[in-house]
């Protein structure tokens, strides 16, 4: 027998899902409120949680990361009467267990429930506390579903793909998946794509004989054959010419490949581990990469969240890699100030967490003797963009304050556009607000209204997630629905 967590304001959803619960033979709890229902996670003994979306008190999906890491560690499955796609994306990268709609008939309630207690049952959750992060973690809702991922990836042997920008981390992940494994005292062989030469590529990865080519004056072992027993890891797999991407398939399917220029096979027993800030799907629909192939490397997909979404981390990151530098160099511990903390946070870091580490390198090497460190001690491109912030803040507060509306930029740097503000009424058309017109439907009204709040929000917090969702009370989720709405761009985040 499961216990079953029931978090929804509709008292009929909760009546019928606890007959469903109890003819399974499971113990049903419910909680009208999202707070409540959050403290009852934290508090008992929870296998499995049915959580709305739209509460009286908050957003369902800010709540799954939490409730996950309740210590039952419950599977999460989401109903909602607001089913969208984006919605569904983001409970899935939260790490719930499913996503339904409402009304819900028997069927998809029990159907996902006895799979997430089927699984439970059987063991298949691994403690993320058991898995050794060596510097990835993270605070975030959207980071801590990635480190769960690579926790119950670690344990298996499945082909995962590491997706995300630029100095995400991607990496990081995949040597500590590696460290993870059974396989941690086995290598771990990295393969950089980009940098193979198109010439040679099979000859790199499988090997060549004597004589095979021009230039193959001796035997050659490949980097696959390099890993036997331990990890491959392709970086950016999508750079790999589309000549070796047929018969690197076969390798994965086979586990056999046979050296450039030799007669016999050679079996290769290999965990492979890839990476790419490429978007594949789109790359296998225009024929630069093989779908097949594709599918063979996405047995568990983990998308690495950009650092300016999750600009809480920021301090972490920079605090662990400060650790890491000033160990190597036998220098004593060092104070952020939180001008510091807030110049760090204030920056969108376009570099992701590679430039954190850079950027700390730099500071300790700034401030070798100094214990306390201030913004005096940041890149100056960083500290600019501080005052910037704070400028531009006092500004629109002041254009506010005088009635004045602030403009909103059209562009933002890196890519993005941001739409201009509404157009204000032609000449001789009443405002809404003259009694002697018509009104506009209310839709409309608040719509307009809606996009000029968010151009605002935009103009006068870009590049301050926290400050942004603290201003204007919305969920992460939920601000970039209305964003995709009216046509924003989050780039300006």
């Amino acid at each position: 027998m499961g216990n079953i967590l029931i978090i929804d304001d509709d008292l009929d959803i909760r009546d019928a899902l606890t007959r469903v619960v109890t003819r399974l033979g499971h113990e049903a709890r419910t909680a009208a409120t999202l707070d409540e229902g959050c403290r009852l996670a934290r508090a008992g003994d929870v296998d499995v949680v049915f959580l709305d979306v739209r509460m009286p008190d908050g957003n369902g999906l800010d709540a799954i990361a939490d409730i996950r890491k309740s210590a039952s560690a419950p599977e999460v499955i989401v109903i909602t009467g607001w089913g969208e796609a984006d919605g569904a994306e983001l409970a899935m990268r939260q790490g719930a267990w499913d996503y339904i709609e409402k009304p819900p008939s028997v069927r998809t309630m029990t159907a996902p429930l006895l799979r997430a207690m089927e699984y439970r049952q059987g063991g298949g959750t691994l403690p993320a506390a058991t898995f050794r992060f060596d510097g990835i973690t993270g605070k975030s809702a959207r980071r801590a579903a990635c480190l769960e991922l690579a926790a119950k990836a670690a344990v298996g042997e499945v082909n995962v793909l590491l997706t995300g920008q630029t100095g995400t981390g991607k990496e990081l992940f995949a040597r500590a998946i590696h460290a993870n494994s059974p396989r941690t005292d086995q290598p771990f062989v990295v393969v950089d794509c980009a940098a193979l030469p198109a010439t040679i590529v099979e000859s790199v990865l499988f090997g060549n004989e004597k004589g095979a080519y021009t230039g193959a004056d001796t035997r050659r072992d490949g980097l696959i054959l390099q890993a036997h027993g331990g990890t491959l890891f392709l970086d950016e797999v999508g750079e790999l010419p589309l000549s070796a991407q047929k018969a690197f398939l076969r390798v994965l399917q086979e586990r056999r490949f046979r050296p450039v220029g030799g007669r016999e096979e050679k079996n290769c027993d290999f965990r492979l581990v890839a990476a790419t800030n490429q978007d594949l799907e789109a790359m296998s629909r225009q024929g630069l990469f093989r779908q097949d192939l594709l599918f063979r490397l996405q047995g568990i997909g983990i998308d690495l969240p950009p650092l300016r979404d999750n600009v809480d981390d920021v301090p972490l990151f920079a605090g662990h890699f400060l650790d890491q530098a000033r160990l190597r160099r036998g220098l004593p511990e060092k104070i952020l100030s939180d001008e510091f903390l807030a110049a760090l946070s204030a920056y969108p870091w376009p570099g992701n967490i590679r430039e954190v580490c850079n950027t700390m390198e730099g500071v300790l090497a700034l401030a070798r003797d100094d214990q306390v460190l201030h913004p005096v001690h940041l890149p100056l491109h960083i500290r600019v963009h501080a005052v910037r912030s704070k400028v531009e803040e006092s500004e629109a507060a002041r254009q506010v304050g005088n009635g004045a509306r602030p403009a909103a930029p059209f562009a933002a740097s890196g890519g993005g556009a941001v739409a201009p503000p509404a157009a204000a009424p032609e000449s001789g058309q009443a405002l809404p607000g003259d009694p002697t017109a018509p009104l506009p439907p209310i839709k409309d009204f608040r719509d307009q209204h809606e996009a000029d709040y968010l151009r605002l929000l935009l103009t006068r917090h870009a590049g301050n997630m926290r400050k942004i969702l603290s201003v204007s009370g919305l969920s992460r989720s939920r601000l970039y629905a209305l964003l995709k709405k009216h046509g924003l761009s989050p780039e300006r985040l």
